[in-house]
């Protein structure tokens, strides 16, 4: 057996080569969470391109064809019109690749009265609003409501021109129908009305206009949960509802940056619309000593970490010589740079002071206190004189900056 990969969001197969009567069969594969059935590989299904105003999805999520895209025999895409109810779909609302061809009439969505001024000519738009409850269309643009909810369904015709008629294919109960009470909805909105829906209601509602055209929603009453999240520290989760519809938003300590959607919804399948976030510690840049003469003597460029720097001897530093790495992932200050040596505009040389005779060669005294503004002065002396102390040095000097 091996490991193949299809599809466009490289699915894993199971997959293996049979020996059958001497002849070699195959590959059969099978999905890696199912290794059990093992099935013949049929060829792959493509999508070049879609009608105007079509969603699709797959997988539970929204695709867009490309002669690239290929879906394995067996895969199942989704369509709906980008808002439902103000379209109406033609055609089926799942496709299923069958050995390289769709099977079901391919969808297509047509304009309502809602884009002609509710023209007598098109098909009556829907429009809806939840009273009580939460309701959320999914990807074949049915309707799902949690029980309990209380909707209220409108079939958009203008009243001068007759009244609507509602029909539905649950048995359950009847609905109340009739134009909507408010003065600027009742003469356009032709209402239906869903109380404490239960799952018994559970069907397909279609409004006809009494030209004959008409259009539906399909309405699913179901309990839908998503399952409960649980972040990887410091992940911070915010929310506790998981029911349809709910929504959980993430954030991070500082020190951290979030990765992947700071905010997820529970859809109507029961999956969360994105996939958890986690926390990354923040990290700075890392940095170079491009002079010659400065020194990286140390580097941490996590939060809060710090870079320290120095100069070559004889070379003095600005700026600042320790860095820290901040929450946002900027170091707190410039990289420093070095300047070269400054030579002393005035120096009296220093006495030595003592009774030993001395044979100096080479002698450096630091002065604190004098020099310009660029600081205290290095002094290197430099084939002195034998001398007898007290006395005054008479030595060549050359000057050099301290820092």
């Amino acid at each position: 057996m091996f490991m193949g990969v299809v599809g466009p969001y490289d699915e894993k197969r199971v997959c293996k080569i049979k020996c059958v009567s001497g002849r070699w069969v195959g590959p059969l594969c099978s999905l890696e969470h199912d290794s059990s059935r093992f099935q013949s590989m049929f060829r792959p299904c493509t999508l070049q391109s879609l009608g105007k105003n079509t969603l699709l999805t797959y997988r539970s999520r929204k695709i867009t064809p490309s002669p690239e895209l290929e879906f394995p025999h067996g895969s199942e895409l989704s369509a709906r019109c980008d808002r439902p109810g103000k379209f109406k779909l033609l055609g089926d609302s799942t496709l299923t690749c069958t050995n390289a061809k769709w099977t079901g009439r391919f969808p297509v969505c047509i304009r309502t009265n809602y884009y002609s001024n509710y023209s007598v000519d098109a098909p009556p738009a829907l429009d809806w609003w939840l009273a009580g409850g939460k309701g959320r269309v999914n990807a074949s643009g049915d309707l799902i409501l949690l029980p309990g909810s209380i909707l209220h369904l409108d079939c958009l015709f203008p009243r001068l021109h007759g009244n609507p008629t509602w029909t539905w294919t649950s048995s359950y109960r009847q609905y109340p129908t009739g134009w909507a009470i408010q003065r600027r909805a009742r003469e356009l909105r032709y209402r239906l009305s869903l109380y404490y829906a239960k799952p018994e209601d559970t069907g397909t509602f279609t409004c006809t206009a009494p030209s004959g055209h008409d259009n539906h929603l399909s309405i699913t009453v179901k309990d839908v949960t998503c399952p409960p999240v649980v972040g990887e520290e410091p992940l911070q989760v915010h929310g506790d509802s998981v029911t349809l519809g709910a929504a959980l938003t993430f954030s991070c300590p500082e020190g951290y940056s979030l990765r992947g959607a700071d905010k997820i919804t529970c859809l109507p399948s029961g999956e969360w619309g994105s996939p958890v976030p986690w926390c990354q510690v923040v990290h700075c840049p890392v940095l170079v000593a491009e002079e010659p003469s400065l020194q990286l003597q140390s580097a941490n460029t996590s939060y809060q970490g710090a870079a320290v720097f120095s100069c070559l001897s004889g070379f003095r530093l600005s700026g600042r010589s320790v860095l820290h790495c901040t929450a946002n992932g900027t170091w707190s200050e410039p990289v420093p740079t070095c300047h070269g040596a400054t030579l002393a505009p005035h120096f009296s040389s220093p006495r030595l002071s003592g009774l030993a005779l001395m044979n100096i060669l080479t002698v450096t005294f630091l002065l604190h206190g004098e020099g310009d503004s660029n600081g205290p002065y290095l002094l290197f002396f430099s084939a002195c004189e034998r001398v007898i102390i007290p006395s005054t040095a008479s030595c060549g000097v050359i000057l050099t900056s301290a820092r």
